[in-house]
């Protein structure tokens, strides 16, 4: 009887030990799954913000040239272009607070997002599916 339980409790130590570690082996797989989103999510919205920058110099340089041209005079064109981008430094920096408030909302939305387990939900439908014989046609029709 003795020998029953020393082996009984031998079995439940050796099951904790290993739902402990299997525990522990979710968390960092978790933990690498949630950095992984991260990082790629990082990097896309680095290359987004490479692409914008690009197209807001190029833009902003046409500009300059289009208002050299128009007005005759180089320096007044691209004069203007540079308090185009004072103004819109300036509106960066008087909505910091909304912009940081909305990448911290985007990044966490990144983490807690379980996007995987949708891909593999099935779609809802409209149709009904009660198999219930009792239920009549009316009952279906109405609900």
């Amino acid at each position: 009887m003795k020998r029953d339980s020393e082996q009984f409790f031998q079995e439940i130590k050796k099951d904790l030990t290993r739902y402990g570690e299997l525990r522990w082996e979710l968390l960092k797989l978790g933990a690498y799954e949630k950095t992984g989103k991260l990082f790629s999510v990082l990097s896309y919205t680095l290359i987004l913000l490479t692409l914008i920058f690009f197209l807001t110099l190029f833009l902003f340089l046409a500009l300059g040239f289009f208002l050299s041209e128009w007005l005759h005079s180089t320096g007044v064109g691209f004069s203007i272009v540079a308090i185009l981008y004072v103004i819109l430094v300036g509106g960066v920096v008087a909505f910091k607070d909304k912009i940081r408030a909305y990448i911290l909302n985007a990044v966490l939305t990144v983490l807690m997002n379980d996007e995987d387990d949708d891909e593999y939900s099935t779609p809802d439908t409209n149709e009904s599916h009660d198999n219930n014989p009792h239920t009549n046609a009316t009952d279906q029709a109405a609900g």
